[in-house]
């Protein structure tokens, strides 16, 4: 399944909470940053559509507003210094957004 497919089917309902993991979130953000025409636009659509993942799982409060931000931020940033390469190539130059549970301090040392 390509990075698109797998996001529409997230936005469908298809992707069982139990098989939606961190790196699944980095890989549904990074197709929302192809997408989209902005940051912005793209942080929106990510939030809306976390935001009904979590209501649908009957776990409203897993979702974090300044969560999804950081990560889109960062996430940009690392696709903006690698223009043109794959989502597999910016994880493997900037592993520390694989960890979902790292602090802003220690993600920002890449």
């Amino acid at each position: 399944m390509t990075d698109r497919e797998f996001a529409r089917a997230f936005e469908r309902g298809e992707v069982p909470n139990a098989d939606f993991h961190h790196a699944d979130h980095l890989r549904l953000a990074w197709v929302y940053l192809e997408e989209s025409p902005s940051l912005d636009v793209a942080t929106g659509r990510m939030a809306a559509a976390l935001r009904r993942f979590a209501a649908g799982a009957g776990k409203p409060e897993k979702y974090s507003d300044a969560i999804t931000g950081f990560f889109m931020r960062e996430l940009a940033g690392a696709r903006a210094a690698m223009p043109g390469a794959p989502l597999a190539d910016v994880l493997r130059a900037h592993p520390r957004l694989l960890e979902k549970d790292v602090s802003p301090a220690t993600l920002r040392q890449d």
